[in-house]
């Protein structure tokens, strides 16, 4: 079974470390959601702040898959792909131009397709398919994971669950 979402979700990283992410977003599905999240580079989840109220913990990650999932795996993927290189390679380089900022971006492709992942947690992944295109905008420090598309399934506990999602960035700021 095949789920569609369409949603907006617009962002703002306000702080970024070795380690951790903070972003202010906005997210607008069947309502519009404004807050604040504290994120691991590994895509983990510390805290969400929403309307003053402050979520921490397994609540914390647990709203972050509803609410920005989406986002949060494309932030684990460019994390996974440097984890697991062994398993990607540069495909060459293009231009990209998002906005006003063209900039020059690494585009990776899996080695072999599908392409089969044993995850620390006990999780597999198998990719069937695998774009990441990743560069650092003019006047930024930080790379950023300009296009995404990945499709595959993961097998947890018995349970298969097939995933495809394609992430653009269509516009940013740099601060």
């Amino acid at each position: 079974m095949t789920k569609t979402r369409t949603f907006s979700f617009s962002y703002a990283v306000a702080y970024m470390s070795s380690t951790t992410y903070k972003v202010n977003m906005e997210y607008v599905a069947k309502k519009t959601l404004t807050f604040t999240a504290w994120l691991l580079k590994n895509g983990t989840t510390l805290a969400i702040s929403i309307g003053g109220t402050n979520i921490t913990g397994v609540q914390a990650n647990d709203d972050a898959q509803e609410y920005f999932g989406d986002v949060a795996s494309v932030l684990g993927v460019v994390q996974d792909q440097s984890m697991y290189s062994n398993l990607f390679h540069s495909n060459g380089t293009s231009t990209a131009t998002i906005g006003t900022n063209t900039f020059t971006v690494t585009n990776y492709v899996a080695n072999t397709l599908p392409e089969t992942i044993q995850l620390c947690n006990g999780e597999t992944t198998v990719l069937t398919g695998y774009n990441l295109s990743e560069g650092t905008p003019s006047g930024s420090t930080y790379e950023l994971p300009a296009y995404v598309d990945i499709a595959g399934s993961t097998t947890s506990n018995g349970t298969t669950r097939p995933f495809a999602f394609t992430f653009q960035v269509t516009a940013f700021t740099i601060a």
